[in-house]
């Protein structure tokens, strides 16, 4: 149990760390120069990537608890990978005020939908130091 809360942590961390580093990058004067982090605070990446690979780590831990390992890793990719592609419509459904041009609302989708992939990244690039 001590490992998986280890695994759940470190890849939340990757996550955010890699998250922070692509809004910083997208941030930048040489990228779009745009200030988001009154919309996503820095604290709000870190801790939805932390929460988002606890949840995997439980759920994947639970999944393997009712099928097959071979069964259950498929299951669990298929709902992993779903969910954080779902995860996309608040994204999509977020609008800027009435004086927001559509070029503003692109480049925040530009910004904000990659790091809902991140902690499925991370998860899966640190996963093997779970397994046993």
């Amino acid at each position: 149990m001590k490992k998986k809360i280890i695994f759940a942590l470190s890849s939340g961390l990757l996550a955010g760390l890699v998250s922070f580093g692509w809004s910083a990058i997208f941030q930048s004067d040489q990228f779009t120069g745009e200030d988001y982090s009154s919309i996503v605070p820095v604290p709000a990446i870190f801790i939805s990537c932390l929460i988002g690979t606890i949840l995997a780590t439980g759920g994947h831990w639970l999944v393997l608890k009712f099928l097959s390992k071979k069964t259950a890793e498929i299951v669990f990719g298929f709902l992993f990978s779903m969910l954080s592609t779902a995860s996309l419509l608040s994204v999509l459904l977020f609008q800027f005020g009435d004086k927001c041009q559509d070029c503003d609302q692109i480049a925040f989708w530009g910004y904000a939908m990659p790091m809902h992939f991140f902690p499925f990244l991370a998860w899966y690039t640190l996963k093997p130091m779970m397994e046993d």
